[in-house]
């Protein structure tokens, strides 16, 4: 009798072939099919990127950069983000890679731990104190879950960046998504309207919105200035993050050595810059302009004349004009933007003296006069965990700045442009904080995670310089080989 390689009877192959192609049949009928899709190309995807912490960490800064919204189109009791996944690879990729038998990426003792692990006890407590106050949904519990995790990865971004050169290559592939994500909003913004929304609304099976709102303009206004958004949905939140990415490629404009070739740092800045604009997000623009004066003060006088010429095309070009109109009509408080943010400020400042403490939590509010909700980063957490939260989040901070000004005498030319882009940008985050509220909102989870690995960056540049200063160390080896996007020939032209 004729039996097949696996030792199974000839006349039987047959039957199972198409016994597998029923069962394949029934779970394509009674199963989304893009649920079989995903597990087909997602299962080996995540498992190769989980086998290099380089891998993982530039998957996250990927999703955060053009994927920041993307939800995963099936639901498994809850819809996972794609941004979900990616930091869950990257902590199993961290832990996999501490298990190895070159465990070179430890946990790092830091200044900012201390203050990082109040502000998240801090988070759960009054989290728990205003859970009376509104009804628990699984989004908002998925969500405030999201945000103690980033809180988290703070400490393992540190120990992974801890390494310059990946810390180095952490900057690069920042800077070269954000120029990416950068080209997508400028191409969508300069497209046709109807193009852009069924381009966008095609999205609706990953979570995005559709129809015609998905086009944003100065007071949801058409017949106003269109708005930049990219594939952020929000374009405050999108022109934060261009904030970000434009302050870490600075420093390399004007560096001896920079991450990459200088015409490729010269197109990025000027794709980010363009979309930033095109955002009219006024608080990011002042935010990066903030950051970028300080990054000048410190080392580049250079960088004082490229800003000011900057700032004089934007005056004196005619494109410009209706920006301009727009920042002068904010800071006269003319436009209803402004009036209603004060408006914000004014109902938020009146539900943090009815509860100033503990805030009234992440659920909802006691009182059906009062609501979470401002375009105030710093009264946002004020709202929510209190006078009390709001001081262990600028202690939180604070901790890094002092750091940073610590570190500062001790940095190494190998260290300079990285240190001065993180703490660069996080100025003009925290400066932009005062205006718009996405950096440490619940509902804006990409851009908590873009704070959250701002920081852990800085932190490492700190650590590592000061470390040096108090005793030699021997080079830490390049982690797992991830040969895409590397390039390590510093030194461009």
């Amino acid at each position: 009798m004729l039996t097949s390689a696996a030792g199974l009877p000839a006349r039987c192959i047959g039957p199972l072939l198409v016994l597998a192609g029923l069962f394949a049949g029934f779970l394509a009928a009674s199963v989304n099919p893009l649920l079989l899709f995903a597990l087909a190309v997602g299962i080996p995807l995540g498992v190769w990127l989980i086998g290099s912490v380089e891998r993982a960490l530039f998957a996250l800064i990927l999703v955060i950069g053009l994927l920041p919204r993307f939800a995963l189109p099936v639901r498994f009791g809850f819809t996972p983000t794609f941004l979900d996944l990616a930091m869950i690879g990257l902590v199993v990729a961290w832990a996999r890679h501490q298990l190895s038998q070159s465990p070179d990426m430890p946990l790092r003792r830091a200044p900012v731990n201390g203050p990082l692990g109040a502000l998240m006890m801090t988070a759960v407590l009054t989290f728990i104190v205003g859970l009376p106050n509104g009804v628990l949904t699984p989004l908002v519990m998925r969500r405030f879950a999201e945000l103690l995790f980033s809180l988290a990865m703070i400490a393992i971004i540190v120990a992974i960046t801890f390494n310059p050169t990946i810390r180095g290559r952490a900057v690069r592939w920042m800077i070269l998504i954000g120029a990416a994500s950068a080209a997508v909003g400028i191409a969508l913004y300069a497209m046709p309207d109807d193009l852009a929304i069924r381009l966008l609304s095609a999205l609706r099976p990953f979570g995005y919105p559709s129809g015609p709102d998905v086009l944003r303009f100065i007071r949801d206004d058409p017949a106003l200035m269109q708005r930049a958004t990219g594939l952020w949905i929000d374009p405050n939140a999108y022109g934060g993050y261009l904030l970000v990415v434009g302050l870490l490629g600075l420093p390399q404009l004007f560096a001896p050595r920079p991450v990459m070739a200088r015409g490729l740092v010269l197109l990025s800045l000027g794709l980010i810059l363009i979309a930033l604009v095109l955002t009219v997000s006024r608080a990011a623009m002042l935010g990066f302009a903030i950051g970028a004066l300080l990054i000048g003060l410190l080392r580049y006088r250079r960088m004082l004349i490229l800003l000011g010429a900057i700032a004089i095309a934007l005056l004196v070009l005619p494109p410009s004009q209706a920006l301009v109109q727009h920042f002068v009509e904010g800071f006269q408080g003319r436009d209803l933007a402004t009036q209603m943010r004060f408006g914000e400020y004014r109902d938020a400042l009146r539900l943090i003296e009815r509860y100033p403490l503990l805030g009234v939590g992440f659920v909802g509010t006691p009182d059906v006069d009062l609501y979470i909700g401002v375009s105030s980063m710093y009264l946002l957490v004020a709202q929510q965990m209190g006078l009390i939260g709001l001081v262990v989040f600028i202690v939180t901070i604070g901790a890094v700045l002092l750091g940073a000004a610590r570190a500062w005498p001790a940095i190494s030319s190998a260290s300079l442009e990285h240190f001065l882009g993180t703490h660069g940008a996080l100025v003009g985050v925290l400066f932009s904080g005062f205006f718009d509220h996405y950096f440490f909102n619940i509902d804006f989870h990409n851009s908590v995670m873009l704070l959250c690995l701002v920081i852990g960056i800085a932190v490492s540049s700190q650590q590592r310089d000061l470390s040096y200063a108090r005793k030699p160390q021997r080079q830490l080896p390049p982690t797992l080989g991830y040969n895409a996007l590397r390039g390590d020939n510093y030194g461009h032209t």
